[in-house]
């Protein structure tokens, strides 16, 4: 079984918001000294790629980034927990792109690696929170898309896939070749890289494919342009309520509350 699971280096989401800064200029988060982490979501869908490996024979789990050279940090992570492979899609041409040219390029590089039997990706990015690229890598590759999963397994050649419900969970079967984007449950907390797999993962090679050779340099538009990204600030202002005693102070901060016509 190919299994193949999209993810995405971030800026870390646990950092303070007074170390987050924004250049306005290039509409981008600035990286600073913050950590670059994998995206939440897309950890928990490596958790369920390994899982399925460790059940199933003749499973190989690939990891697949569309990033910059600093994105190969992710994909030795992602090695290091047990992938066994990793392809890194970097071009100047995939900077900038909105979800529907992103969807466009990881499907490129999927059909490249060949057959894939199920895909696996994040539910949504740490960074924008969009939760579009899965679903629309799905479109891409005429698959059928399963949502919010949270454990999968093989049963009888069709894949079991329980996901999350309003009341509860659903438990869904469904033919291979499937996509499913997938969300964080006590069933798929990301294991920790072991040290062995880290020695494994700094020893392999990991192929790099541009735009041209997925095919694709002239067929990426943008259909979504970011006009500004910016940090919004908030004025406030403090006013003290004097009174001698309680009554007086409630009924000084009413007539305050009138004035400014919140009642």
């Amino acid at each position: 079984m190919q299994v193949l699971v999209c993810v995405k280096q971030i800026l870390d989401p646990e950092i303070p918001p007074r170390q987050f800064e924004v250049d306005r200029g290039s509409k981008k988060a600035v990286p600073g000294g913050a950590a670059l982490v994998i995206s939440p979501f897309d950890a928990n869908a490596v958790e369920i790629a390994l899982q399925l490996k460790s059940r199933e024979k003749d499973c190989t789990v690939t990891a697949l980034t569309l990033g910059g050279e600093a994105s190969g940090k992710v994909l030795r992570h992602v090695l290091a927990m047990g992938c066994d492979e990793a392809v890194q899609l970097a071009d100047p041409i995939f900077e900038g792109l909105d979800s529907s040219g992103t969807a466009k390029a990881i499907a490129a590089g999927i059909r490249k690696k060949g057959p894939v039997d199920f895909v696996l990706c994040g539910r949504q990015a740490g960074d924008w929170d969009m939760g579009q690229v899965g679903c629309l890598v799905a479109e891409e590759l005429s698959l059928p898309c399963v949502t919010s999963v949270s454990r999968a397994e093989v049963k009888d050649g069709r894949l079991r896939l329980r996901r999350e419900a309003e009341k509860g969970e659903e438990i869904l079967e469904a033919a291979i070749p499937l996509l499913a984007t997938v969300t964080s449950s006590s069933l798929n907390q990301p294991r920790y890289p072991t040290a062995i797999g880290i020695v494994k993962a700094g020893r392999k090679k990991i192929p790099v494919w541009s735009a041209q050779d997925l095919g694709i340099a002239d067929k990426l538009i943008r259909l979504v342009e970011v006009e500004d990204l910016f940090i919004p600030r908030q004025e406030r202002q403090v006013r003290m309520i004097e009174g001698e005693d309680g009554p007086a102070k409630g009924t000084a901060l009413a007539h305050a509350l009138l004035e400014m016509k919140i009642l």
